[in-house]
């Protein structure tokens, strides 16, 4: 499929791609995309949601009206209620993409580098710090500069790992 700095796939494309890997003609793929956007419209302007196990759901937001302001005089403005499709992935394709939270618990995704830093054990074995460099480890106020604020490791910490109390402020 298309990268993200690629060009979007347009619906002939998606055809294709569908056709090839199906064994499928064109046209009759072309027939069942039209049919799958028919169906999402009729399920979706009825008031419906349409789920699709594995992929996501579609389902309608309203959005009240309220009053704007026009940027270029500064007027008040009254905009309509509107009405907009929003698709949530299901996890099984956040995952397929990389963009789901995949780790256990306590992993880089939840608590882990992503969120600020290596656990207690990693900074133990010559890890950033609990704080990590995000959010003061080796990059701001750590090993760089030697010091041990917000969390960050000190010079002996980043040379050769540290124990428990260095990676948290305290010296080799």
């Amino acid at each position: 499929m298309a990268a993200a700095n690629k060009a979007p796939l347009s619906r002939t494309d998606v055809v294709s791609e569908i056709a090839a890997e199906t064994q499928l003609a064109p046209r009759q793929v072309d027939e069942v995309v039209k049919a799958l956007e028919g169906s999402l419209k009729r399920a979706l302007s009825s008031g419906g949601e349409v789920r699709m196990s594995g992929f996501g759901t579609f389902r309608v937001s309203e959005r009240g009206a309220r009053t704007g302001r026009n940027p270029q005089t500064g007027e008040s403005i009254k905009i309509a209620a509107s009405k907009n499709v929003r698709f949530s992935a299901a996890k099984a394709f956040k995952d397929a993409i990389g963009g789901g939270k995949s780790a256990g618990k306590g992993g880089a995704a939840k608590g882990g580098a992503a969120k600020g830093g290596a656990s207690k054990a990693g900074a133990a074995k010559g890890g950033a710090a609990k704080g990590g460099a995000a959010k003061g480890g080796a990059a701001k106020a750590g090993a760089a500069k030697g010091g041990a604020a917000k969390g960050g490791a000190t010079k002996a910490a980043a040379k050769g790992g540290a124990t428990k109390g260095a990676a948290k402020g305290g010296r080799k």
